[in-house]
């Protein structure tokens, strides 16, 4: 399928009735380890990419790995406040930080998905093939709790279909074992008088910076999903770092 159908289909989905948005908090229970590439999972970058799966279907998994798609008007059942969000980063319950080394080989079964290599040699010590070891942090805790304010009967369906939070999923890590979604008298998307600031907050986002406070930091990190795009960057009002407290 071309790249613009596709983005058309973006562009054309819809997924919550911004009359029913109101503030909510997801709790969702987990299996650790939960490995982690950045301190924070994103309820927003979650979400978007359920609501990818559910607006592609089965186009979903045949994506070009060389294309940027634009997700400006895609709709998530999320309040937005200009190009922002209203969705937290997660809180984990006591969580304890811990490594983990992974490693991945090409074994001898794997030659029948490469039926080009059958009696021909292949290298793994370097190459498309190669052996590597990767060393990982993971969180061990056993919930995520997540605010935002949008469309809780969307919301909930949608993550009806989460089976796994973080990184490594395919070997386990942090696989969903339930989640509940309830509401909130009042939006800590943002901030949250306990936890502080909830979110990555854009320094162009003045309505919503709170009243700074010890501790408080401004960096460069992406604030909107997809969150591995570089473009997304800006300055932001960091959310609390739970791995560094964890250490």
């Amino acid at each position: 399928m071309r790249v613009d159908d596709l983005q058309e289909r973006i562009n054309e989905y819809r997924c919550g009735d911004p009359e029913s948005y109101r503030p909510f908090r997801v709790v969702v229970d987990v299996t650790p380890p939960l490995f982690l590439t950045s301190p924070w999972l994103h309820l927003d970058g979650v979400l978007q990419y359920l609501c990818l799966r559910d607006c592609l279907q089965e186009d979903f998994y045949d994506l070009p790995t060389n294309f940027i798609f634009n997700f400006e008007e895609f709709q998530l059942p999320l309040q937005r406040t200009r190009d922002v969000y209203h969705a937290s980063v997660g809180v984990y319950r006591r969580p304890r930080l811990k490594r983990s080394t992974i490693y991945k080989r090409f074994e001898d079964y794997m030659i029948h998905y490469h039926p080009g290599l059958c009696g021909k040699k292949y290298s793994t010590g370097r190459g498309h093939f190669k052996d590597w070891m990767v060393s990982l942090p993971f969180i061990v805790t056993d919930k995520v709790t997540f605010y935002g304010c949008g469309d809780m009967v969307e919301v909930r369906r949608l993550l009806g279909h989460l089976t796994h939070l973080g990184k490594k999923t395919v070997i386990g890590g942090g696989r969903v074992r339930g989640f509940k979604v309830e509401g909130t008298d009042e939006d800590y998307s943002f901030y949250h008088p306990e936890y502080g600031v909830m979110r990555p907050i854009p320094s162009h986002l003045k309505e919503h910076l709170p009243a700074p406070v010890e501790g408080d930091r401004f960096i460069r990190l992406p604030y909107k999903p997809p969150y591995w795009y570089k473009k997304n960057n800006a300055l932001c009002l960091a959310p609390r770092n739970q791995l560094m407290e964890a250490l």
